[in-house]
């Protein structure tokens, strides 16, 4: 799968249980640029952006570790785990 395929895949995932921590509470798949601390050659990467139209501390973006394992049994712990620190 391309890292498109898994980000795309992941945000399946993510968008089962999203409105269970907030109803509000999107998340998209973003492209952005990343520019190594070295000053190496800048690339191009995913992330999965989270965002809230009230509550500036439920915007958050986010890698992932493209395998089935991840998205599968790691990821959703990861996301309410992220949601409970920033809402507490």
């Amino acid at each position: 799968m391309t890292p498109t395929d898994w980000y795309e895949l992941a945000k399946q995932r993510v968008d089962t249980f999203l409105a269970q921590l907030d109803p509000e509470l999107e998340v998209t798949v973003e492209q952005i640029g990343i520019k190594p601390y070295d000053d190496g050659t800048e690339y191009e990467s995913y992330v999965l952006l989270f965002s809230h139209p009230t509550n500036d501390m439920l915007h958050w973006s986010m890698e992932i570790n493209p395998s089935l394992d991840f998205i599968d049994h790691e990821l959703e712990t990861t996301v309410r785990n992220i949601y409970a620190q920033r809402t507490h």
